[in-house]
Parts: C-alpha cells; sequence; structure tokens
C-alpha cells in the first residue's frame, strides 16, 4: 500500500480498483486490461450476489464503503474523488456516488441519516483540519457495532416470541399423547 503515496495516486489507485488494468503498465498483452476489468465486474457481482445471499445489511455496505473511502484518502485522493472510487468498487449500494456528485454541486440536504452524518464529517474535517480518513473508519466501526448491537437484540426477542407458539403446539400435544391415553387406561 506504500506505493500509493508515491507519484501519481489517482492512477495508481484507480488501476488497483481496475484489477491492473489501462495506465500503460509495462508488459501488458493487448486485451488484457478488458480481461482485468472484466474480471472485477465478475467479482463485483459475485459480491452483490454474496450480500444477497449472506444476509449483508445497508449499514455493513456503508460502513465498508466508508472504509474503501478512508483507505483512499489515506493514499492521498481528494475527498469527492475518493467517495466516487470507493463507491464504483462497491457498485454505489451505498449512495457514496451520489453523495461525492451532491458535494460537488454543494448539495448537503440529504433524507438518508448516514450520509447526513458522512457529510457532518467532511465538514467537520474541513472546518477543524481534523484527518477525515480516521473520522470514517471511527464512524464505519461505530455503525458495524450498532448493527451488530440490533441484531443481538433481535434475536433475544425472537427467542422470547417464540415460547408463545412452542407452548402453543407443544402443550396440547404433550396432553394428547401422554396425558389422555393415561387418564383413559386408568378408567378402564
Amino acid at each position: 500500500a506504500v506505493w500509493l503515496w508515491i507519484g501519481d495516486s489517482d492512477a495508481r489507485l484507480k488501476r488497483v480498483l481496475n484489477g491492473g488494468a489501462g495506465g500503460g503498465a509495462e508488459g501488458a498483452k493487448p486485451g488484457e486490461g478488458k480481461r482485468s476489468a472484466g474480471l472485477l465486474d465478475a467479482v463485483l457481482g459475485r459480491s452483490r450476489k454474496q450480500k444477497s445471499e449472506s444476509g449483508e445489511s445497508d449499514v455493513e455496505a456503508l460502513a465498508f464503503d466508508l472504509e474503501l473511502t478512508a483507505i483512499c484518502l489515506r493514499a492521498g485522493l481528494p475527498i469527492g474523488r475518493a467517495l466516487a472510487l470507493a463507491a464504483a468498487a462497491g457498485g454505489d449500494r451505498s449512495n457514496l456516488g451520489a453523495l461525492s456528485r451532491a458535494l460537488e454541486l454543494g448539495q448537503t440536504d440529504f433524507d438518508d441519516q448516514h450520509l447526513s452524518e458522512v457529510i457532518v464529517l467532511i465538514r467537520f474535517s474541513a472546518q477543524t483540519g481534523a484527518a477525515l480518513a480516521g473520522l470514517l473508519s471511527a464512524m464505519a466501526y461505530d455503525l458495524r457495532r450498532a448493527e451488530h448491537q440490533r441484531r443481538r437484540l433481535a434475536a433475544a426477542k425472537l427467542g422470547v416470541q417464540l415460547v408463545i407458539p412452542l407452548g402453543a403446539c407443544i402443550l396440547p400435544a404433550f396432553i394428547l399423547l401422554g396425558v389422555v391415553p393415561v387418564v383413559l387406561t386408568l378408567i378402564d
């Protein structure tokens, strides 16, 4: 990752995100860049499928995209470009691409609470000079922790909610199969 800091980091990061395509790589065969870009699309397509199959939430996707943005910022990219590249790498699943375009146009109002928080962090960083990469990484960590806590609470509630149907189904079955035959045997 150190080589991202040297020279034209924007072009180097594009090459990394595009799977080595373009940028005049030495020793590259003709058409190799297209194959690499196609491979990147296939990998991203597979990761989108995995997201839908694995149950990754939008909050987890945003946290991952914020981490990508923080990496781009640490590589020396400007904020708008870092947001755009992170959005492109993740298929803009968390609307960071829209945020990047909105920031370029000066729009700072978003309906999404999490994107509004990102804008607040960007403003804070611009006003105070604090490193935005660290702030975005911390926000990603907080988002993951809150999502984990939300899932734990949902699992705890599910356990309580399952007791009622379990009791409604198992108790009558126990009475019919266990108690009624004994009572009928005692009556005879």
